[in-house]
């Protein structure tokens, strides 16, 4: 008997049990119902529940673009992707289409451009176009100077800033592959305000935004409401901004946060804390920070990932070569990932389900 004549739950139950490698070299071409199968969210809900869901790292230096792009998984494995079709893409996240987890890289200059990687089938696509002119970012054809990005269920969503103290908001729809205008931000930045954005728990939390530093927002898309979070837990150290080191993970549906804090009289720390929604209160990580401040970080399945130059034991101290670290669940350690040769500033990642 093949396969396709199993019972499809029979047959997902199979499939699910297959290494993500030999799915994306060998089932997927062979057929059409399989090669369907395995792309369904029915196969993915499957490979959860039987523990064999895998995921990786696609990393990447933006300060090099032509250099190769990577993904690398928890065996030290890793393997050559091709990189994004426009290299200068300035933010990169994980997108779930509705089907499979794909990785977005976001350009704001020349003009405003969004691309997909699908890791199953190993290329790239171009996504629909945000029509900034229309949009009064401010900079002719793109989204202005000062932006921010993230995504949430299976659409993202884009923060832009042009320079003034107005923060519009457009969104993404990945299963229309098409944009929709929202409301502007209910609330002012400084001019041309940098900000930063994550989701936790199905909605988006906005953090780091200049003029609101020790403050964080909450936006419901169920209701489409912006309302305000908690107050960071102490002041952040500001002295050469803060985006290099503040750095927001979404840990068990919680927001958890890792920033460098000013203690009294005159001491700079990499600290950890969590946001408890039902006490709304801070408390301390159960967990040591990594071993480098998180430059760039990112959570999948209760896993923390961090990469960063900078140790956090001296976070003052000198840039050196970037690292990278993961934080499994219910561990205290983190497991450094060795990084390509070829990557001596991982400068972007994100971590995404193989399948």
């Amino acid at each position: 008997m093949s396969l396709t004549a199993l019972p499809h739950d029979c047959l997902l139950a199979c499939l699910a049990r297959v290494p993500y490698a030999d799915l994306r070299n060998g089932i997927p071409s062979s057929c059409k119902s399989l090669r369907d199968a395995a792309a369904s969210s029915a196969f993915r809900k499957t490979r959860e529940a039987a523990g064999c869901a895998e995921w990786a790292v696609f990393i990447r230096d933006w300060a090099s673009p032509l250099r190769n792009s990577f993904l690398i998984q928890a065996s030290a494995a890793y393997r050559t992707v091709p990189g994004p079709p426009d290299p200068q893409g300035a933010t990169m996240m994980r997108l779930f289409s509705g089907r499979v987890d794909e990785v977005v890289t976001v350009q704001d200059y020349p003009a405003f451009r969004a691309d997909a990687y699908h890791p199953l089938q190993n290329r790239w696509r171009k996504l629909a176009p945000l029509d900034c002119a229309t949009r009064a970012f401010g900079w002719d054809d793109s989204i202005g100077q000062h932006w921010t990005c993230s995504a949430l269920g299976s659409t993202y969503i884009v923060i832009g800033c042009n320079g003034e103290t107005t923060l519009p908001m457009d969104v993404y729809d990945a299963s229309q592959d098409a944009w929709s205008r929202r409301p502007d931000l209910p609330f002012e930045g400084a001019p041309g305000a940098y900000s930063k954005a994550i989701e936790v728990d199905g909605k988006l939390w906005l953090y780091a935004l200049g003029g609101h530093l020790q403050e964080t927002f909450v936006y419901d898309p169920a209701t489409q409401i912006w309302t305000a979070g908690p107050r960071l837990p102490r002041d952040l150290y500001d002295a050469e901004g803060v985006d290099w080191h503040f750095t927001a993970f979404e840990l068990r549906k919680r927001f958890c946060l890792m920033a460098c804090f000013q203690l009294p009289p005159d001491d700079v720390r990499y600290l950890a804390f969590i946001w408890d929604p039902i006490r709304e209160a801070w408390d301390e990580a159960p967990f040591p920070v990594p071993p480098v401040i998180a430059l760039r970080g990112d959570s999948i399945d209760n896993n923390l990932i961090a990469s960063g130059y900078i140790e956090s034991s001296d976070p003052t101290g000198p840039m050196k070569t970037a690292r990278l670290f993961v934080l499994r669940p219910d561990s205290s350690d983190w497991d450094e990932w060795r990084i390509p040769d070829e990557l001596d500033r991982a400068t972007q990642i994100a971590a995404v389900r193989l399948g």
